[in-house]
């Protein structure tokens, strides 16, 4: 489980940056490549000892940043896969989840975005170092995060993306959730891990597929998962409907399930 040890963010000519002592040992090569180290519980940063922060309030102090905007969507690269599980374990550590998501109004992965924008280009890597050296001719601090977001500012005004291609990679912190309430289907291999986020982008959850399931069986599961129907064929959307079934079958007996193996 990794640590936050700098948490930056920038919107405009407005900074944010804190450091946290990390509670786990940061792992030699780590240090090599950051330049962060612990000694005698004190953070330092290519030999310079750094202020810091709790947990609490690096958190609180962000929150107080993002207040100074009217609900902003954060920008990140590879935000989905890293930045957002990383940080919304920390939120429910200190118990900040639900001020943070009626904070900002959603999150933007810039990973995915350029993927989009540049796919017509000769572009092979799209790490968030190699774009700025590639589009901007530049290079900067990759390890450090504050630099981070200031070259991904720099990167975002340089490509000018329509606010439709912003769209189709914005997600929000309640889809986030009900992607994450799904994982028990996708471990069981009852949908797959696509077929859980385009449920989760249409809100749905694993309490909502037992509540259709419970309340008007079977047609109410259909129906739920009616928008499944406009990408697939009719025979594979009864299989993944009548998977999904069968698992909310096994759930709620969970008995029967043990008795047959």
């Amino acid at each position: 489980m990794c640590d936050i040890i700098q948490l930056s963010a920038v919107s405009g000519d407005h900074t944010f940056n804190v450091y946290m002592v990390p509670r786990q040992p940061i792992q030699r090569g780590a240090s090599v490549i950051t330049g962060f180290r612990v000694r005698r519980q004190q953070l330092y940063l290519h030999n310079r000892s750094l202020p810091t922060n709790t947990l609490r309030e690096a958190l609180t102090s962000f929150l107080a940043f993002l207040h100074m905007f009217h609900k902003p969507l954060l920008a990140g690269h590879n935000i989905r896969r890293f930045d957002c599980p990383v940080l919304l374990r920390a939120l429910d550590e200190v118990h900040l989840r639900g001020e943070f998501k009626h904070t900002i109004s959603g999150f933007l992965d810039t990973l995915l975005l350029a993927r989009e924008l540049l796919k017509d280009t000769s572009i092979q890597s799209f790490r968030q170092e190699n774009l700025v050296k590639m589009i901007l001719g530049t290079s900067y601090q990759a390890h450090n995060a504050l630099e981070d977001v200031k070259a991904l500012q720099r990167l975002c005004c340089a490509w000018m993306p329509t606010s439709e291609q912003v769209l189709r990679h914005t997600f929000t912190l309640a889809q986030m959730e009900a992607q994450a309430s799904l994982l028990p289907l996708v471990q069981g291999k009852a949908i797959s891990k696509p077929t859980a986020s385009k449920l989760a982008s249409w809100g749905v959850t694993l309490e909502k597929l037992k509540e259709a399931q419970r309340q008007c069986p079977p047609d109410g599961l259909k129906q739920l998962l009616e928008p499944l129907k406009e990408n697939l064929k009719d025979a594979s959307f009864r299989t993944i409907a009548g998977k999904i079934s069968d698992f909310l079958k096994q759930l709620q007996c969970p008995e029967l399930n043990r008795a047959a193996s």
